[in-house]
């Protein structure tokens, strides 16, 4: 069958030479996705007898009024006719990169045309990061990623269904190591109000630009939380240095403190020495501290206990200090100290200057 049909359309061609058919539209440029369907339309004029298709120089199709003549399953053919036309279309099916290539329409009377066959890659269209909501009059960036695209494609932004300009955003392209693309698209936005932001990306190759889409609400202003941010920030550097002040201070008084009884104890040194004083009839010298808590007052507001009026006592209690020994005797609580006066002989008691003292016998 294959074999008649050849011969039918060369018989055709040399019969076509004297006929005046003319190619009214010729195939135009053909974008395609890769392993998607490309096609080419030829239109001609009628009478026809024969149209040849031709890639890269190698006929691949005859038409004839009889049908196409198809030689390899990859390619197809559709026709329509009108009154006073005829259009073949080539169909391609499926596409590959290897696929680019020039496809040309021929008819014997009126010569041919061409067209080119471009194949491209529609890769995946995503967000960065989603973001549900911002701050109300709060700049803020939204990155849009298109990776694994040939050619790179071209990203537009819309707010509303309306397009941005483009001074608002910033795209950068960058080739892998497989001939595909990607590209990075960043838009710095300010919102009052809540809005749908869309990212579009879009080759020749596709019928419509593939988009994503945020809705993003717009949230009053936190002017509350930055005060609690303040508060939260100052009240402890505020709180630690009273804390240091109040340590320097408490050191310095504890200092001073220090310093003023040492002061007073030097002092009381000083103003207590230690004096010989004669309080024995027999010559011999006792020494004593002189008791500034006693007052001054009259002869007769001191009494003598019998026993210390006796030389014989005093010398006893001196030899008893040798076997360390000591007892004092007990006074009178009602008189703290002070002994009732009684008929033995008082001690001599200088009468210039008048200074009492209270002795204990060491």
């Amino acid at each position: 069958m294959v074999t008649a049909r050849t011969v039918l359309a060369l018989f055709s061609i040399s019969l076509g030479v004297c006929l005046p058919t003319v190619i009214i539209e010729g195939p135009k440029n053909a974008f395609a996705l890769l392993h998607s369907d490309a096609a080419f339309n030829c239109t001609v004029s009628l009478p026809w007898n024969i149209i040849i298709w031709i890639l890269d120089g190698n006929p691949i199709l005859t038409v004839v009024k009889e049908g196409p003549v198809i030689t390899n399953p990859q390619f197809g053919h559709e026709n329509y006719t009108t009154g006073s036309t005829f259009t073949s279309e080539l169909t391609i099916s499926p596409v590959t990169m290897q696929s680019k290539m020039t496809v040309t329409c021929s008819i014997q009377t009126d010569g041919s045309r061409e067209a080119f066959l471009f194949v491209q890659v529609g890769g995946k269209l995503s967000f960065a990061k989603e973001i549900s909501s911002v701050e109300q009059n709060r700049v803020f960036t939204i990155v849009c990623e298109a990776e694994g695209w040939n050619p790179a494609p071209d990203i537009l932004w819309e707010k509303n269904d309306t397009n941005m300009d483009s001074k608002m955003y910033s795209t950068t392209v960058h080739q892998s190591s497989d001939n595909l693309y990607n590209t990075f698209s960043t838009l710095n936005l300010t919102l009052s109000v809540s809005a749908e932001i869309m990212c579009l990306a879009n080759i020749k190759a596709l019928p419509q630009p593939r988009t994503t889409a945020l809705f993003i609400t717009v949230k009053p202003t936190a002017a509350r939380n930055q005060s609690w941010l303040i508060i939260a920030i100052v009240v402890p550097i505020a709180v630690a240095i009273l804390l240091i002040i109040l340590i320097v201070v408490i050191v310095i008084c504890l200092k001073r403190r220090k310093r003023y009884e040492t002061r007073y104890q030097n002092e009381l040194r000083k103003r207590l020495p230690k004096t010989p004083h004669e309080m024995s009839t027999d010559g011999k010298e006792i020494y004593g501290v002189d008791n500034i808590g006693m007052s001054i007052g009259s002869e007769n507001d001191y009494q003598f206990s019998p026993s210390l009026t006796s030389p014989y006592w005093i010398d006893m209690r001196s030899r008893e200090t040798c076997s360390n020994n000591l007892e004092t005797p007990a006074a009178p609580a009602g008189h703290y100290g002070v002994q009732e006066r009684t008929q033995s002989k008082p001690m001599n008691i200088p009468s210039s200057p008048r200074k009492i003292r209270h002795v204990t016998v060491v």
